[in-house]
């Protein structure tokens, strides 16, 4: 966001920015509430079961904690480390958000560059008119300077599409196995915890399933975004008014048709270089996930 070719300059890209800055914090806020409500289930749920000595997780430790005097102090240094870790696993999906929004943020505002980039070249020569508008050598100057800007502002937000995914594959492929597992042996609990009428334990499997496949979805729903927004400044190029005659200045033609070609392959986030990060495959992991709970209930019911 600091890069010296991101261009802020109007106010329709400023609005811009802050529909993004809205959307980064207001998912944001929505993730953190509920990881929290799910948290809280949690702590919750040994207090108001059956059992006189329980803890939030199922753990073995090398002494025994079932007395007056031992119970509450693990029960509370369980609570610390539970709380620790689940709000590293939130933080971690919110990194990951905030670094793919940042990047929807530029090619949204890369794409509007474009798009306008005769209207902000013009602005200086406005005694001019067409004929004579294109046929200035300091108008020339001034587009070609800012044409290659922002191509270096494309190139500099591709790399960094090209780092994250690199970044992102092997960990969300892992991620997308865990998931599945998740959804469906949550799912099942689900179920098991409706049969039996406990509510706490059934709140508590439905704010965890909630938050894994929602955090997921919105991760598969912005790395889609990414590969729209990459092939959108092909059009914002395509509609930037170089039929008007620009394209008659040297190496402005050149220029143009490299930008569509590269644009014609937009960069997708991937899982592991095996699956595409998309509504599609958050569909397909659901529909395997339910597939594999249908067959744990029917094997429960035989």
């Amino acid at each position: 966001m600091n890069s010296p070719n991101f261009d802020l300059s109007t106010d329709e890209r400023k609005k811009l920015l802050q529909v993004w800055q809205r959307r980064s914090v207001g998912y944001l806020k929505l993730l953190l509430a509920l990881g929290t409500c799910t948290v809280i289930a949690w702590h919750i749920y040994p207090l108001v079961d059956d059992l006189d000595y329980n803890l939030m997780v199922p753990i073995r430790l090398p002494f025994t904690y079932q007395s007056q005097l031992r119970y509450p102090i693990t029960y509370f240094l369980v609570i610390i480390v539970f709380s620790y870790m689940s709000y590293f696993v939130m933080v971690n999906d919110l990194i990951i958000q905030a670094h793919v929004m940042h990047l929807l943020c530029q090619y949204t505002i890369l794409g509007d560059c474009f798009k306008h980039i005769l209207r902000d070249c013009k602005l200086e020569f406005r005694d001019l008119n067409e004929t004579q508008l294109y046929s200035n050598k300091n108008f020339q100057q001034k587009y070609k300077k800012r044409l290659g800007d922002l191509i270096r502002q494309h190139k500099y937000i591709l790399n960094n599409t090209s780092d994250l995914r690199d970044i992102l594959s092997p960990p969300m492929l892992a991620q997308l196995a865990v998931s599945t597992t998740l959804i469906c042996s949550i799912g099942y609990q689900l179920v098991a915890t409706s049969i039996n009428v406990n509510v706490t334990k059934w709140l508590m499997s439905l704010l965890y399933l909630g938050y894994n496949m929602f955090g997921l979805y919105i991760l598969c729903r912005w790395c889609e975004e990414v590969k729209i927004q990459s092939k959108a400044i092909g059009d914002a190029v395509y509609f930037s008014g170089w039929e008007e005659g620009i394209t008659q200045v040297p190496g402005v033609r050149s220029s143009i048709i490299l930008i569509l070609a590269r644009c014609n392959k937009p960069l997708v986030l991937s899982a592991g270089g095996m699956y595409d990060l998309s509504l599609e495959a958050y569909a397909t992991m659901v529909k395997t996930s339910y597939s594999a709970l249908t067959v744990l209930l029917r094997f429960r019911q035989n």
